[in-house]
This record gives C-alpha cells, structure tokens and sequence, in this order.
C-alpha cells in the first residue's frame, strides 16, 4: 500500500471513530435532537472512504476481503480490516436509530417498503440509541488498537511505541468532533435563530475536548520525538529510529513537518481560542470559525501523518549497515 492510502485509510477510519463518538456525546449531553440527528450521516461516507483506500492496493480488492479471515490469526493487518468492517456496520446501524427516529428523524416522513421495513425494525432500540452508542463507541476504540498494533511491528522500530496508538486516539478526537461540529455549524448557518442556543452549547463542550486533545497531540509528539533519540532494543533498531528523526527534523519531511505544527497545532489553539470566546457572544463568527477550524485539524493530521510513515525507516534499511557483508 503506498503512504498516500496509508494515510488517507488511517486517518479518515479514525475520523469515523471520533466522530461516532462525537454523535454519542451529542446525544447525552445535547437538548436539542433535532438540530443533532442531520451529523449522524457523516460517520458511514466517512468510514467507507477508509475501506476504499485500504483495498484500492489491491489489484484484486474483493478477492481480499474475502480472503482476510484466513490471516485472522496471526495477522494484525487481518484484524485491521475485519474491525474496520464491523465498526462500518454498526456506524450504519448507528445511522438508522437517529434517522429513523419518529419524532425528528430525516426518513420519519419518507414512505416505501424498504423504509418503512427499516423504521420498524429501528423504532424499539431507538430508546436505547444512547447505551447502544457507547457500546458502539468502545467498538470503535477497539479498532483504534487493533489499527495502531498493525504498524507497531519490529521491522518498524520507529512506529513500534505506545505512541502510534495514541497518535491515532488524538487524530480521532480531533478530527472526530471538528466534522460532526462543523457539519452542525452548517446547519445553523441555515436557522441560525432557530440553532443558535443548542450549538453554542455544544461548543461549550467541544472547545474544552479539542483543547485537550491538541494539548495531549503536543505532549506525544515531544514524547515521540525523544523515543527516536533514545537507545532502542537492538543497534539497528536505534540506527533506524535515528535516521527516522533525521527525516523529520533535518531531511525530505521536513518542511511537512514545520506545516504540521504551524497548522495542526498553532492555528488550531488560536481558533479554538477563539470559538471559546465567542460561542455565547456572537454564535455566527464562533460557527464560521468551527468550520474553519475543522479543515485546520484535518490538515493538519493528514501532514502529520504524512510525515509519520514517510519518514519512518524500516529495520531492513539499516541492516547492511548492521551486518558486514560475508567476503
């Protein structure tokens, strides 16, 4: 798989994770259903542009899936894609218990059989959507790991920390939360009078978990960035962790590297700053800068991460340089 998939696959799986748990948030601490129930459709598009661009390396994508069961038990890669798929399902189901609520949801009007099939089916577990949502959620959390021990592997010293998983946990409640949020600034954008009090209180909620969430994104990087320049477990181990660093700090990533703190990180305090302080007095500019801030953690993750696996250096690199040759 190029990094241009890896990238797009990690990134957008775990901005349908984040973003569920978003919707869950939304729905225990959220007064108004209606004006919430519309996000709840970005988490499946989101979710399955992850499995496209995980099996667009496949010259043979369906034979693939078929085939993964077969590696369950000794591959990570394996497991990766089947939570995926599970998480996907559910995130449909998940869909369904707010759409085809019967009081405020989207398809509550819509008539057909299929419809109609589906809202009967829905319409005894909608009153339990919140403890089905958490439940739905730690699923999620679930493939956070499993996609995180995919790549934490000893042919890839640099990757092979507690740090890639929570790489991946902060990329999911950045990104997460900064689409379900914009989705719903849209929205209010459309009534803001009718909107204005719900999401201004949600932003109250949100700004504190973005915040959190950039400061945790800080504190891993430096971590991170300290592991590489400590001892490792092996000579060639440490040799590839050191060159990793050397791509980050002073080699081809970077100028990706200075983007991705410059955006993901500075600009994104500032906004966030910024829609703490306007959430209550002006509710349209603290909207706006919530889109904005959306596309600034999303930007920023996706440099990010592009630097994560375009400048790691596999131990097979360095092994020449460990092992004199046999004259």
């Amino acid at each position: 798989m190029s990094d241009t998939a890896y990238v797009v696959f990690t990134v957008f799986s775990q901005m349908a994770v984040g973003a569920l748990i978003a919707m869950v948030i939304a729905d225990f601490v959220g007064k108004e259903k209606k004006f919430f129930e519309t996000a709840s459709w970005v988490i499946v598009p989101v979710a399955i542009i992850s499995i496209v661009a995980i099996l667009s390396h496949e010259a043979r994508p369906l034979l693939a899936m078929m085939t993964m069961s077969a590696n369950l038990g000794s591959s990570w890669l394996s497991r990766e894609s089947l939570m995926l798929t599970i998480f996907t399902v559910l995130a449909v189901i998940y869909t369904c218990l707010w759409v085809f609520e019967p009081e405020y949801g989207s398809f509550k009007r819509i008539s057909g059989t299929i419809h109609g099939l589906i809202a009967k089916i829905a319409k005894p577990f909608v009153p339990f959507r919140k403890p089905i949502g958490v439940i739905f959620a730690l699923v999620g959390i679930a493939f956070l790991y499993t996609s995180a021990k995919a790549y934490m592997l000893m042919g890839l010293p640099a990757m092979n920390h507690i740090t890639t998983l929570l790489f991946f946990i902060v990329t999911a409640l950045l990104t997460g939360t900064m689409l379900v949020t914009a989705f719903l600034s849209i929205k209010y954008r459309m009534a803001p009078e009718e909107y204005a009090e719900p999401l201004s209180s949600y932003l109250g909620v949100v700004w504190k978990v973005v915040l959190g969430s950039v400061i945790a994104g800080i504190i891993i990087l430096a971590g991170y960035l300290q592991i590489l320049k400590g001892p490792a477990v092996s000579h060639g181990a440490e040799l590839a962790q050191g060159m990793t660093l050397a791509n980050i700090l002073s080699g081809e990533m970077t100028t990706i590297f200075w983007l991705y703190l410059i955006i993901g990180f500075i600009l994104s305090v500032i906004l966030v700053a910024a829609v703490a302080a306007l959430r209550k007095k002006d509710v349209s500019k603290a909207a706006v800068l919530s889109i904005l801030l959306f596309a600034s953690v999303l930007i920023g993750e996706i440099l990010g991460r592009i630097v994560f696996f375009g400048a790691n250096v596999p131990l097979g690199e360095v092994m020449p340089y460990v092992i004199p040759p046999i004259i």
